[in-house]
């Protein structure tokens, strides 16, 4: 029997099996498709350098010679620009001023590998099929169909890191979409994209577009191809009546300073769609098991926070893991302080998307202020510290209230209403 069944073999996956074992702890990572794989989510936020450090994984990234980021811009309609680098701020465990954009195929592929030479025991092609629980409630293992056939692969601990087929969250029909967001995204890689000044252009690059609830991205992958991508409200692109190639053409108009990026812009790849974009599991652990990544949630990851995001789960998830094994319990209760952090951040989380896009210039106008700067910047990628996400919070709502009390207020026409699901 292993200590701990892991399902996927994304970043929050990998990055546990990592942990777990640097701390002597066995593991098994079933993952059902094959190495390497094609994923969105090229942009990583410093925070990841944190944990590439502490799973020795940082030389192997130097070597890979990923581009490096050394910043975000922000390009509301019809304003300045607001670059963030991320030399302006020291945060611990972070000693470099960029961090990387990356081929997540490569990138993924790499992780894995190096998981391997830790000594996690990787399977590919795995898909589980079920979990299984004794009469107490407890995991014993999982069903998994691999190679024409299924075994049963025995386990004290199952880390539901399938991401967003949340394995565990449907067979224990924990999943429940977000009410208000029902955002999709799309995204290609392109030749020929302006950059921008020569200070920025290896930055992200983040475009506001009100008109459809939402934002897009540039990010480069190397020397000549850059990612674009989308996220918008769904209703919307309905309600619009165009397919998706005309939708996603049309959105890149809908920013100045995102149409002047892509005016020579060539794809070179088909358009890729990412659907179910906001959920959360009503709990994220139970007796024998945690979810992690995507699996335990998934609220729009505005500025590319989600890979930071799940790998920070999966190094708080490990420390829990490895309470549980030493005292030899693995009920809910052990894993419950991570629970509560997960569902802690996402309501922080929830609260900061609400006020994003009921109002986009509230972002710009707290990231703009020296006083909240390294707040907005551990906050966008997945830190959440209760004693400096609330005064931006605040900030943001005390702008968006204003707004809504003043008919004639020159943002009035920025305010975005959200239908309920």
């Amino acid at each position: 029997m292993s200590d701990v069944v892991i399902l996927g073999a994304g970043p929050a996956g990998l990055t546990l099996g990592c942990y777990l074992a640097k701390a002597g702890i066995s593991s098994v990572i079933l993952e059902k498709a094959h190495h390497p794989r094609p994923h969105v989510g090229e942009s990583l936020m410093p925070s990841t350098v944190r944990v590439f450090r502490e799973i020795d994984f940082l030389p192997i990234m130097e070597a890979a010679e990923f581009p490096r980021s050394g910043g975000i811009v922000y390009h509301p309609r019809g304003r300045k620009s607001t670059p963030i680098a991320y030399a302006e701020f020291p945060q611990d465990g972070v000693d470099q001023a960029y961090t990387y954009h990356v081929d997540r195929s490569k990138f993924d592929m790499l992780l894995l590998k190096h998981a391997e030479s830790l000594g996690c025991q990787i399977v590919q092609g795995a898909t589980a099929r079920e979990v299984l629980f004794d009469e107490a409630a407890c995991v014993t293992g999982v069903r998994v169909a691999v190679a024409g056939q299924e075994i049963v692969v025995p386990a004290r601990i199952v880390v539901d890191a399938a991401g967003r087929g949340t394995r565990l969250g449907r067979q224990l029909e924990l999943r429940r979409d977000h009410p208000v967001f029902d955002q999709f995204g799309l995204h290609a890689w392109f030749f020929d994209v302006d950059r921008g000044k020569r200070n920025t252009a290896d930055y992200t690059h983040i475009f506001f577009i009100p008109e459809l609830r939402g934002w897009a991205w540039q990010a480069p992958i190397n020397s000549e191809i850059t990612s674009l991508g989308l996220v918008a409200d769904k209703g919307i692109y309905q309600e619009s009546g165009l397919s998706v190639e005309d939708f996603f053409t049309k959105a890149l108009g809908h920013n100045a300073a995102l149409a002047k990026a892509t005016r020579g812009a060539k794809r070179l790849n088909d358009l890729k769609g990412e659907v179910n974009y906001s959920y959360q599991l009503e709990q994220v652990c139970g007796n024998g098991w945690i979810a992690i990544g995507d699996a335990a949630r998934f609220i729009d990851p505005i500025f590319s926070s989600g890979v930071g995001a799940a790998m920070h789960m999966a190094r708080f998830a490990a420390e829990r893991i490895q309470a549980a094994l030493e005292s030899g319990d693995v009920s809910r209760a052990t894993f419950l302080p991570y629970e509560d952090k997960v569902l802690t951040d996402a309501a922080i989380w929830d609260d900061f998307i609400r006020l994003f896009y009921r109002l986009l210039p509230s972002f710009t106008h707290v990231v703009e202020s020296p006083r909240h700067r390294l707040a907005v910047l551990q906050l966008i990628q997945g830190e959440v510290h209760s004693d400096s996400y609330a005064p931006i919070l605040d900030e943001m709502r005390s702008l968006v209230t204003s707004v809504e009390r003043a008919d004639d207020h020159e943002l009035r026409g920025e305010l975005m209403e959200f239908p309920r699901r």
